[in-house]
């Protein structure tokens, strides 16, 4: 006997900003959960900082609210990806990355790449990171 199919369910969290396109921030399927990428913008469309640090922080919060709406945390993240716009910003952020990581991570870092993109949909931007998480 096959299994029922479980439709995706799509939502918009009020502790992120909108989203500025026809897509939705978090999807749920079964046991998985796929958050787009953040960026360093807060719930009220608030850049934080012009630095990759102070963007990436805010992203991985952002990461942290999207995941905490399914009812869910870090701890659930199994896969992210980077997206970085400025390939210098690399120096910064790798040591700031081996730092975090490991306190946002403490169970074990999820499995993860670094893509260095020409440019993000904002040139303000230095950095996305989107997750996968299982429940």
């Amino acid at each position: 006997m096959t299994q029922p199919t479980r439709l995706p369910a799509f939502s918009d969290p009020e502790t992120l900003v909108s989203p500025p396109g026809p897509y939705s921030q978090v999807v749920r399927v079964g046991d998985l959960v796929f958050v787009s990428g953040q960026v360093g913008v807060d719930s009220d469309g608030v850049l934080r900082g012009d630095g990759i640090l102070e963007q990436a922080d805010q992203a991985l919060t952002n990461v942290r609210l999207a995941l905490e709406s399914q009812g869910l945390g870090l701890r659930h993240v199994v896969k992210v990806t980077i997206f970085l716009a400025h390939p210098d910003d690399l120096e910064a952020l790798v040591p700031h990355m081996d730092r975090v990581f490991p306190a946002l991570f403490p169970a074990g870092c999820p499995a993860s790449s670094l893509v260095i993109v020409q440019r993000l949909v904002d040139a303000a931007l230095r950095i996305e990171i989107e997750a996968i998480a299982h429940a």
